[in-house]
């Protein structure tokens, strides 16, 4: 195993068994106490992972929000916990939603796994500002039917906040070619730098939404606009702006 590839390999050959958790045994904040495991990693990556996730803390509420610092990146969104696989499902305001599965829970000790990776975690103080929550930004979405989203859809643009527009002009160079296709009988297909991933689709409430599901992994896109040839999506509740078109231009 290479050194780096730990960050994204789960060890294999876990004996510990785990009964389902109750979702209140979760409410509550954690931080990076230790990696899960960590016997069979040697000296050099544990310490690479250690600086890549010392920081890391997630913060389960009991309304079902939660708010999280994975390598320094802060995140916020809801959750919810499925006590028969053991598995929590974070759902980022930013657009994405991923399953973590929980190996073993108790009043001071979660050990959890993030990705392909296992982390133990312990309970930690609770701040005044954990306790701000992110106002969700009103953002305008229209309906769309099956047929008007069912084409395969060229990837543009991608409009970033903070990005300037020589940045947002490079980067939509070099994801020339790009495209989501998005097909009647509810099946995904994207591909972007020659790398193709599959899944399936189906619309959020109202149609106003689009949720893709590739493995346990999903992404949500808002709708602000669309036309025969023109499509605009938002990621989640951001002002990131993903712009496509019928046509390869």
């Amino acid at each position: 195993m290479t050194k780096l590839r730990f960050l994204f390999l789960f060890p294999i050959g876990l004996s510990l068994s785990v009964q389902a958790q109750k979702t209140d045994s979760l409410v509550g904040k954690w931080k990076y106490y230790d990696i899960y495991n960590k016997q069979i990693y040697d000296t050099n990556t544990l310490k690479i992972a250690k600086e890549y996730f010392s920081g890391m803390t997630f913060y389960f509420k009991a309304n079902n929000h939660y708010k999280a610092l994975v390598m320094n990146n802060p995140d916020e969104g809801v959750w919810s916990m499925n006590e028969s696989t053991s598995k929590v499902r974070l759902t980022s305001y930013k657009g994405h939603s991923n399953e973590s599965k929980i190996l073993a829970l108790n009043d001071d000790k979660l050990i959890l796994s993030i990705g392909e990776g296992a982390f133990i975690m312990t309970r930690t103080n609770i701040t005044e500002s954990d306790n701000i929550e992110q106002p969700l930004p009103e953002i305008k979405t229209v309906a769309a039917t099956k047929s008007q989203i069912s084409k395969k859809w060229f990837l543009q643009r991608r409009e970033v906040p903070g990005r300037s527009e020589a940045q947002v002009k490079m980067a939509s160079k070099l994801i020339k070619g790009a495209y989501a296709h998005f097909k009647q009988n509810g099946e995904y297909e994207a591909q972007s730098l020659k790398v193709t991933e599959s899944g399936k689709w189906v619309f959020g409430p109202d149609n106003k939404s689009i949720i893709v599901t590739i493995d346990s992994q999903q992404r949500i896109w808002n709708i602000k606009s669309i036309s025969p040839t023109q499509l605009v999506l938002i990621s989640g509740y951001t002002e990131e702006l993903w712009k496509f078109s019928t046509k390869l231009l």
